[in-house]
């Protein structure tokens, strides 16, 4: 599947902003409401839908940007993911979701 966005480019900085932001809390309503299903005594199934997120994030790819620019933003976006995933779990185990 191919996203592609019609978007302002004078905008970008802010658009990307937002973007990141609606991934962020739809991702952390989804990690909640499977959390709620699966429990948080176990936490197998949370730490194979991390690795299953981080290979696919690795696996992205950008058309039509250098491939310097490209390894380097893919390499943030997946620690990025990485990190939410990693702070979350710290929830779950605590409790504090």
């Amino acid at each position: 599947m191919q996203l592609v966005i019609d978007r302002d480019p004078n905008k970008a900085t802010v658009e990307l902003g937002a973007v990141v932001i609606a991934y962020y809390e739809a991702l952390t309503a989804a990690l909640k409401a499977l959390a709620d299903v699966n429990g948080t005594d176990d936490l197998r199934w949370f730490d194979e839908l991390h690795q299953n997120a981080i290979r696919a994030a690795k696996g992205t790819v950008a058309d039509q940007v250098p491939i310097e620019a490209e390894a380097s933003a893919v390499r943030l976006g997946f620690e990025t993911l990485d990190a939410h995933f990693k702070g979350f779990r710290v929830k779950l185990v605590e409790k504090k979701y």
